[in-house]
């Protein structure tokens, strides 16, 4: 009885400070993350995209870019007016104090081929006597023609088959900067007025199971190795 008193005595105090610990460090680890200030950051392609596209648009090779930043402090918006705020794109120093202070706002041509992504830091100095920074990555895609095909799994009948066609992402301001050409096996057909519209006949005739290879290619004629296509297989059913 006497060393299970013993135990008792002792192994109750050491339970006690275990559990402080583990609250004093649980709660500093709360107060820390509640008083870290945070980036906002936002950024915003500037390339063509069709107007119903609800998507975020994303840049390719030479897209301008914007990119801004709010630094959320307790809640509320830091002034950060007189800050020093520098810029990095790829390790690179882009803006600094000597561009001035408080600078929110970069706007870039990204500089990276399709497939890569940007990499942008920023950095604030002096905020409450300590530095911040923030990695932000941009990814960075192809442009991208997309045809639309309301057909279930590419089965159509014979006669009329409409297909829109639809591209993205390219760098223009205007779709006559486009050109588009369309295939059909291998051949180039006869289209309408509207070249992002193509209508597919074919005659009643045509046996079930023939197969029709259709193509779409956009091209961007300001720059030349700006472009992107699509194919379908379809079948007759």
């Amino acid at each position: 009885m006497k060393n299970n008193s013993t135990l008792r005595k002792f192994d109750l105090p050491k339970l006690s400070l275990s559990v402080i610990f583990v609250f004093a460090f649980l709660f500093l680890h709360f107060v820390d993350a509640q008083t870290k200030p945070e980036f906002l950051v936002t950024w915003q392609a500037q390339n063509y995209v069709p107007d119903w596209y609800q998507g975020k648009i994303l840049p390719i090779s030479g897209t301008p870019v914007n990119i801004s930043f709010e630094l959320i402090d307790n809640g509320e918006i830091a002034d950060l007016s007189k800050i020093t705020i520098r810029w990095y794109v790829n390790d690179k120093l882009v803006i600094n104090e000597n561009n001035g202070l408080g600078i929110k706002n970069l706007k870039i041509n990204i500089p990276d081929s399709n497939g890569m992504q940007t990499e942008i830091r920023i950095v604030v100095l002096d905020y409450l006597e300590s530095m911040i920074d923030k990695l932000v990555y941009i990814p960075v895609v192809g442009p991208e023609a997309v045809i639309n095909a309301p057909y279930a799994d590419e089965k159509i009948k014979t006669g009329s088959s409409i297909f829109e066609l639809s591209p993205f992402f390219f760098n223009i301001n205007n779709l006559s900067n486009l050109s588009v050409s369309w295939l059909m096996n291998g051949q180039k057909p006869t289209t309408a007025d509207n070249p992002y519209v193509f209508n597919l006949n074919v005659g009643s005739e045509t046996p079930s199971g023939t197969k029709i290879n259709i193509s779409a290619s956009i091209k961007n004629i300001l720059k030349e190795f700006e472009s992107a296509s699509q194919n379908l297989n379809l079948v007759i059913k």
